[in-house]
């Protein structure tokens, strides 16, 4: 786990700042620029989740998974508050994990509401939804009555009460690019927030540095 401080002393090496209490070549107040990392640090792992290109970060795992099975083929499982992207799902009856979700309303989404398309247990379906109160679900192909979530492992939305879960190296340094490239945003340092998100870029993409 990286916890918020650590997170924060990255973003501020990346600025060149100086150690030193109460002194900030940006701000003139060291505790004020470390109270605006912190705040900015939520978007820039969120811009990292969603625009990378392979790895995961902030994962967590999601026990006592019920399945509501509902007639169709599928199950529905709730997801938490905090569910950003699936990593991997597996169902004790698929006979391999899923690991990639698609949107309700997509071509693979439809596909599974006909029984002779539906997809098998060797290739198991996550469908993204939302139930009638406007809860975040997934729901599963195949699955049946006595079918039983073996594991859940999703990419979390990042709190700073418990830091960042941990992730690939790139992208966690990816994460500190951005965060860097936000906060010279708004001190109006244009150029060298530009130069911050070629870099946050390049490791989402995992080009070598």
């Amino acid at each position: 786990m990286i916890t918020e401080a650590e997170l924060v002393k990255k973003v501020r090496t990346l600025l060149n700042e100086a150690e030193q209490e109460g002194v900030s070549l940006i701000t003139g107040d060291t505790l004020l620029l470390d109270k605006h990392i912190a705040a900015l640090l939520p978007e820039a792992v969120l811009f990292i989740q969603m625009n990378k290109a392979q790895g995961v970060l902030n994962a967590k795992s999601l026990a006592n998974c019920t399945l509501k099975v509902d007639g169709d083929g599928g199950a529905v499982v709730q997801l938490p508050d905090d569910y950003i992207r699936l990593v991997s799902i597996k169902v004790d009856s698929w006979k391999r994990p899923c690991t990639k979700s698609y949107p309700q309303g997509s071509v693979i989404a439809n596909l599974q509401c006909d029984k002779y398309m539906r997809t098998g247990n060797y290739s198991p379906v996550c469908i993204e939804g939302a139930d009638a109160a406007g809860s975040l679900t997934l729901k599963l192909y195949p699955a049946e009555a006595a079918s039983v979530v073996e594991s859940l492992l999703y990419e979390a939305r990042y709190d700073a009460s418990e830091g960042l879960a941990g992730g690939c190296e790139p992208l966690i340094k990816a994460v500190a690019y951005q965060c860097a490239a936000l906060v010279c945003s708004v001190y109006e340092r244009h150029d060298t927030a530009n130069v911050f998100l070629g870099l946050a870029a390049a490791l989402c993409n995992n080009d070598k540095m």
